[in-house]
């Protein structure tokens, strides 16, 4: 029952929207038992209420009024968020990006610390020869030359 008055309360608010410019033009009389009421045929439509139901269409009113500020006021929250997901994303993007860059980096760089140590190994071996080659050349020059000038 209260839900048919509720849609009955919002069809007649619709109905009346579109027989009036706006609400602010709505001009409300109310006429008390026993008072009467006279209209010029020019008037608009007359409404008949009782007080409940006239109570009942302003609440009604001033909960569409309600909504329809919620509804603005979450379409511009809706809006924000779907700039800042817009932006995160971008953000999202440009990270993937830097991070495919630093993890190419990264397994050059390692490949480039294993070659350097190859070669690290490969000189050091020649270095240890190479010092091994001078030490024994020392010892068979000083050999030599004790065996000849050893008068």
């Amino acid at each position: 029952m209260i839900k048919l008055l509720k849609y009955s309360a919002v069809v007649l608010l619709i109905i009346l929207a579109s027989f009036s410019e706006g609400f602010s033009q709505i001009t409300l009389t109310s006429v008390k038992p026993g008072q009467e009421l006279e209209l010029k045929p020019t008037d608009d439509t007359l409404w008949v209420m009782n007080d409940a139901r006239m109570r009942s269409v302003i609440e009604t009113g001033r909960l569409y009024r309600l909504s329809k500020e919620t509804n603005n006021l979450l379409t511009q929250k809706c809006d924000t968020l779907q700039e800042v997901v817009s932006k995160q994303d971008s953000l999202i993007s440009i990270l993937k990006t830097d991070r495919d860059y630093y993890v190419t980096e990264l397994k050059n760089s390692r490949e480039d610390v294993i070659t350097a140590g190859k070669m690290a190994k490969k000189y050091r071996r020649r270095a240890r020869l190479a010092s091994m080659g001078i030490g024994l050349g020392v010892a068979v020059g000083v050999a030599i030359g004790y065996f000849l000038f050893k008068d």
